[in-house]
């Protein structure tokens, strides 16, 4: 299911971000870059928005920003790897080293919550969160998210 979603050159894999909004702005930024949105600020409104009700940092070593906005076509689905761990304000005070940023339109609400939903139950799966943050690359992220999702 979430195949479909997913896009290589939406999964990074990198050692380290400077903070929570830097890089869900730099998230953003990218989906800009491959022309997926046509402007950025609605979008960051929204999810910025969505984390000062609670943060998204949900499941250990997890976060989940989410938003819906007509700032978009269809849903975006981005993945984020921090290899050292970053401050995400998490429910639980671990860093997070997992984020998938979900950013679908108002319309799309039911994909929206089966993408969340999915996402929530293959996280709380025994070695799954180890797996995606022991991932070298994207392809390596990919593969991992797409051979569990196709159990």
């Amino acid at each position: 299911m979430l195949e479909k979603f997913m896009d290589k050159d939406l999964i990074f894999v990198q050692d380290e971000a400077d903070g929570k909004y830097e890089l869900l702005e730099q998230m953003v930024d990218k989906t800009l870059g491959k022309g997926l949105i046509m402007t950025r600020e609605p979008i960051l409104h929204e999810i910025k928005k969505r984390e000062e009700l609670e943060s998204t940092g949900v499941i250990e070593g997890v976060a989940l920003p989410h938003a819906r906005t007509e700032a978009v076509k269809d849903l975006i689905l981005e993945i984020s790897i921090i290899k050292n761990g970053l401050d995400f304000e998490a429910l639980d005070g671990k860093p997070v080293n997992i984020v998938f940023l979900i950013v679908a339109p108002e319309d799309a609400r039911k994909k929206y919550i089966k993408v969340l939903a999915r996402i929530s139950r293959m996280c709380r799966q025994e070695g799954f969160r180890d797996k995606l943050q022991s991932a070298e690359d994207a392809e390596e992220v990919y593969n991992i998210i797409k051979d569990l999702d196709s159990e």
